[in-house]
């Protein structure tokens, strides 16, 4: 597969101011995508960047333009860490229609993935999400799908053409999706009635509530530390932060949350993709919104730089059993000692180790086992094995 058939090469017009010395930039440390540069060798980098420029079903129009505006915002911030081999790939190569549009960002994923390199997709409507999830069915028939969202895309079966307000309806239907675990967080109980979120998790799915949420940021870390594609609707940030979110609301996560859930993201040894979607770039007056895409990628970025690869059922970590009533099983816990990170392990082995699978969790999931309470993160995943 040659990626130079399905990328338009990196064009920006040269910044008119620089905020830093040229020497330090983020671009710095990028092997960019040119008329001159062609993409090669995927096997050099860790990190792509991805442009796309697709939002003919979209709800709200405007995210088409996103990628460029985000790309020159980041190349001014500050590199993270030059070790971190990053490549930026330019624009997928826009398509005859929206089908072709998720097939082709499943192929680049897919073409990444076989080279070890996670991709970082910019702009575009969130229906594009597909394209993901079809690499995810395609590669990990049990893998983890997680979104950031403020709302359910979900409830719109009678629609038949997919948007970005019902992708997840097509989603769901898919035979190839059924064993696939789904969290989204971030929902606002005013945009979800109890009625649709009730058909949400009777699907074997699980939605966070904002305000649970930001009540402990770290407990949504072992969602993205299992997370395999994240998709992010930028109007889960709030208003003042991220005016320019295709459906911006009043409240949502503060900028700065936001830039610590993707750097909790950066850090998972098991991320494959993350995308930042629905920016109306025609409403981001000085670039508001896509400076902060563009640091919640750096954010990505650092956390990438800084993630420790472990295996806790081998070596390097402390294991606890707990044994509760009721229970013919014990629960198994696991503590990195090197980073003090938590994982359960559920009662269901690997098709490739043999062992029992792992579930990332944290002390407080631990502590309520030892009250005799199985944690909630512990029965829903293991009910998606029944």
């Amino acid at each position: 597969m040659n990626l130079n058939d399905y990328f338009d090469p990196v064009s920006l017009e040269k910044p008119d101011f620089s905020l830093l010395n040229d020497e330090y930039s983020f671009s710095r440390s990028l092997y960019i995508h040119t008329p001159d540069h062609p993409i090669k060798r995927l096997e050099s980098f860790d990190l792509a960047l991805i442009g796309v420029c697709e939002d003919r079903n979209a709800l709200i129009k405007g995210s088409s333009t996103t990628a460029d505006r985000i790309r020159s915002r980041l190349y001014l911030l500050g590199y993270v860490n030059r070790k971190t081999r990053m490549i930026d790939l330019g624009n997928i190569k826009q398509s005859p229609g929206t089908e072709d549009a998720y097939y082709a960002l499943r192929d680049v994923i897919t073409e990444l993935n076989n080279h070890g390199v996670v991709a970082i997709i910019m702009g575009g409507s969130q229906d594009m999400t597909v394209g993901m999830a079809l690499f995810l069915e395609k590669w990990n028939a049990r893998g983890n799908f997680t979104t950031l969202d403020s709302k359910l895309d979900f409830g719109h079966p009678s629609e038949e053409a997919i948007s970005s307000h019902n992708y997840l309806d097509s989603l769901f239907s898919s035979p190839g999706f059924q064993k696939i675990n789904h969290v989204n967080v971030g929902h606002q109980v005013y945009f979800t009635p109890l009625k649709l979120l009730d058909q949400f998790e009777k699907k074997g799915y699980e939605s966070i509530r904002l305000g649970t949420a930001r009540d402990s940021l770290s407990e949504i870390e072992p969602v993205l530390r299992d997370t395999h594609i994240l998709s992010i609707d930028m109007s889960v940030v709030r208003q003042s932060d991220a005016p320019a979110a295709s459906l911006p609301t009043p409240n949502g996560f503060f900028g700065h949350e936001f830039c610590q859930l993707t750097r909790y993201a950066g850090a998972s040894s098991n991320m494959r993709a993350i995308a930042f979607f629905e920016i109306n770039t025609n409403q981001d007056f000085n670039d508001h919104t896509t400076h902060l895409a563009a640091q919640a990628i750096w954010y990505f970025v650092e956390g990438f730089s800084l993630k420790v690869q472990e295996n806790p059922q081998e070596k390097g970590s402390k294991k606890f059993i707990v044994k509760l009533s009721g229970m013919e099983e014990n629960l198994i816990f696991y503590k990195s000692l090197a980073t003090e990170k938590w994982w359960m392990e559920l009662p269901v082995n690997h098709e490739d180790t043999g062992k029992g699978i792992l579930l990332s969790c944290s002390y407080e999931d631990y502590k309520r086992a030892c009250k005799d309470e199985i944690p909630d993160r512990w029965w829903k995943r293991f009910r998606k094995f029944d």
